[in-house]
């Protein structure tokens, strides 16, 4: 047939030349969230997976990679060896480019605006807390883009900048959300710690004006010394 005779050997010889991520920062924001989604997947066996998780990675169609040869499949998926290791930080670039807009990432934490962090906080929380659901978003707040009055952060753009980080490249964005990701933790155990010990001071000072009888006595009746 002309399938067997043409199509099937032109897929053998394109897979020959398929273009496969070799590590985490070649993956774009997209291709990551699905391969970490397809983990969490208990509808598939591990087959189903197997074609899913090259289809993801070289942008082919379910049906292109099922017409593969197993062995040619196998040898591609080598090449993404990396996605056995777990991804823990990431380096970020001064400044890069997306959709012909120049973005970096907000370095010193100061800056942040109020607005930016309910933002974030916000993202998050609608998102149960799973960075990997709300990445592109979580970039979108995390960078400034260059406009004519300088860098610049721009709430407005928000939904146009959202869509171009999910095509954006790890290597250029992600590093700013575990940069950001590490202050707001660190900011979070500073509060907390905070918060904890003023409690305490207030618990010990309650116990004192509990333990004081002047203090009771002006309580019950009022007879006490007021100052």
């Amino acid at each position: 047939s002309l399938y067997n005779s043409f199509v099937k050997p032109c897929i053998f010889l394109y897979s020959i030349l398929m273009n496969i991520p070799k590590r985490y920062e070649d993956l774009t924001v997209e291709q990551f969230q699905q391969l970490e989604l397809l983990k969490e997947d208990s509808s598939l066996d591990t087959l189903d997976k197997t074609i899913k998780r090259l289809s993801i990675l070289s942008g082919k169609s379910i049906e292109y990679i099922e017409a593969m040869r197993p062995s040619d499949v196998h040898y591609h998926l080598l090449d993404a060896i990396f996605l056995t290791l777990p991804l823990t930080s990431m380096e970020c670039p001064e400044s890069f480019v997306l959709g012909f807009k120049k973005f970096r990432y907000i370095k010193d934490i100061s800056t942040y605006t109020l607005s930016q962090q309910i933002d974030y906080t916000s993202i998050l929380k609608a998102s149960n807390s799973d960075y990997i659901k709300c990445l592109p978003e979580l970039m979108a707040v995390c960078h400034q883009e260059l406009t004519l009055r300088g860098w610049k952060y721009c709430p407005e753009n928000h939904s146009k900048n959202v869509e171009l980080f999910k095509k954006s490249k790890l290597s250029d964005s992600m590093g700013a959300v575990f940069f950001y990701s590490n202050c707001l933790k660190s900011y979070s155990k500073i509060i907390a710690d905070y918060t904890q010990e003023k409690a305490k001071v207030l618990q010990d000072h309650m116990k004192e004006m509990m333990a004081d009888q002047e203090f009771q006595s002006f309580l019950k009746g009022g007879d006490g010394n007021t100052q």
